[in-house]
């Protein structure tokens, strides 16, 4: 009788351990699915990086008939979504507190908008504000994709996830870099194009992206919240939540001292100031590399460097170069983490920006190198090959994790706005910067803030792999250092975590 029931007893538990699989990876599947719908969102608006590496050669060319720019023009039309874009990344902070659905689907708009101005622009006023409007809706994009990704994914999914929208980015790069190499000479028909996903973004947002349970949570939509969060974990409706599930419903603390702690003492906070100076540092060098003058003068990059292709199908060589980085990237974060990808990414532009920067001097110097633009066109493709899978595509999947819970309506938003601005700066003096330091010049000056950038990731860039949003945020702000953070564990499950005197610790052990 006693071994029938312990036989009983063993099949009713891996009957359970069966179910509780099949709902994580239902569960997987759905926060997969939903990810992916929302990092369409993305695309529209990251066409205009690449919009005016392929449009700047027809609107400066004599040869063409319709608009034409000078230089000046042309390098306002280039770095206006970069003017634009701090604007959308401060607003992604004000318009995430009215819901992460509604702030995809405020992005989205705006970039269909940005769009069609541009395609029916008949002056340059007017193209200059259609690629304002479109760095706004850049600076939407980048916050809202990775902060809603961070909130519905298991810390196993969040590293893989929160890189899509840099992969989204890159591969809406390829796109209208592609539509720029068919369409050379047609800049209007290419932003007819690009508004086509926007478009199609909206759609799919109202039909099938659900608000996030962090947001309906603390709006007081607790029963709302507890629907969604059954959906992205694969619980069917009537079956019982486990209890850390149970406790991602209830008030925290934060919600609790909400009334009496103001967001200025929020923001004055060490562990809200400490990630804050960390990811500005690490955007202030992203950007200083020139990373973003690639991207944005593809085309002429592309020649200056020397690469004796077309330069539309240089531009296109960068860009599935970027989105093979982001790719790799995606697939090897979970194992790697932050720091050994942005340590690599950052050794790698230095070498290989110093070695363009040498070849292109050797060049001035009329030094003979016959090499039928080979090593130009492997130091390009290279260096933006190291800086996707570190330097540009990690400060954006970090703004969504590291930031506490309290600041991350605001703070993810500020941030990138500052990287925006230094984005500006890099993307507008560009031209100007070629003239006065020469070809060789301006790639030494990328190399050497990539080699600054470098030191600073080793000295100061923390380590997100495989900590829960609480571990990541516990990482800042204590003086204490002999406190750890534990899991109390019950029945194989993390029920609870605490932060523990290591004193206490080794004593229990003992």
């Amino acid at each position: 009788m006693i071994e029938i029931s312990r036989n009983c007893f063993l099949q009713a538990q891996t009957t359970s351990h069966e179910k509780q699989r099949s709902f994580e990876k239902t569960g997987f599947f759905y926060q997969f699915l939903t990810c992916a719908l929302v990092n369409v969102t993305v695309l529209g608006p990251s066409m205009g990086f690449g919009y005016s590496a392929v449009v700047l050669p027809t609107l400066k060319s004599n040869t063409t008939e319709g608009l034409h720019v000078d230089e000046q023009q042309a390098s306002w039309i280039a770095s206006a979504a970069a003017i634009g874009t701090p604007f959308g990344c401060i607003l992604s902070s004000f318009v995430l507190r009215r819901g992460r659905k509604n702030t995809l689907l405020i992005t989205s708009g705006t970039s269909l908008i940005s769009w069609l101005i541009i395609a029916f622009s008949k002056t340059y006023d007017q193209i200059l504000g259609g690629r304002f409007l479109s760095g706004i809706a850049i600076g939407l994009a980048s916050v809202s994709a990775t902060v809603y990704a961070a909130e519905v994914t298991s810390p196993a999914l969040r590293s893989t996830t929160l890189t899509w929208t840099s992969i989204t980015i890159a591969g809406g790069v390829v796109i209208v870099y592609t539509f720029g190499y068919i369409f050379q000479d047609n800049w209007e028909i290419i932003a007819l194009l690009c508004a086509l996903f926007p478009a199609v973004s909206i759609l799919l947002t109202v039909a099938f992206v659900p608000e996030t349970p962090v947001w309906l949570k603390n709006h007081g939509r607790s029963e709302k919240a507890a629907k969604v969060l059954r959906k992205f974990n694969g619980l069917p409706k009537n079956y019982p939540m486990s209890p850390d599930l149970e406790a991602q419903l209830k008030p925290t603390i934060l919600m609790q001292t909400k009334r009496q702690k103001s967001i200025l003492k929020k923001l004055a906070s060490r562990k809200a100031m400490e990630p804050f100076i960390i990811m500005v540092c690490f955007f202030f060098f992203q950007q200083f590399s020139g990373i973003f003058a690639v991207i944005y003068y593809a085309v002429e990059v592309s020649r200056n460097a020397g690469l004796t292709i077309s330069g539309y199908l240089g531009a296109i060589l960068i860009g599935l170069t970027r989105l093979c980085g982001s790719i790799a990237l995606a697939s090897v974060s979970e194992k790697l983490g932050r720091r050994l990808p942005s340590i690599v990414s950052g050794i790698g532009m230095t070498i290989f920006m110093a070695s363009l920067s040498i070849y292109l001097y050797l060049k001035d110097c009329n030094y003979s190198i016959d090499d039928g633009g080979l090593i130009p066109a492997v130091c390009v493709i290279m260096f933006i090959f190291f800086s996707t899978i570190g330097f540009l595509t990690l400060p954006f999947a970090m703004i969504g994790e590291i930031y506490p819970t309290s600041v991350k309506d605001i703070l993810p938003g500020v941030t990138t706005s500052l990287g925006y601005i230094f984005s500006f700066i890099v993307v507008k003096t560009y031209a100007d910067m070629s003239l006065a330091l020469g070809k060789h010049g301006i790639f030494c000056f990328y190399a050497v803030m990539s080699f600054f950038g470098t030191l600073f990731v080793i000295i100061w860039l923390p380590e997100t792999k495989n900590k829960s949003l609480t571990e990541i945020e516990n990482l800042f702000g204590s003086k204490k250092k002999d406190k750890i953070s534990v899991m109390t564990i019950t029945n194989g499950r993390h029920d609870k975590e605490a932060m523990i005197p290591l004193k206490d610790v080794t004593k229990n052990c003992a």
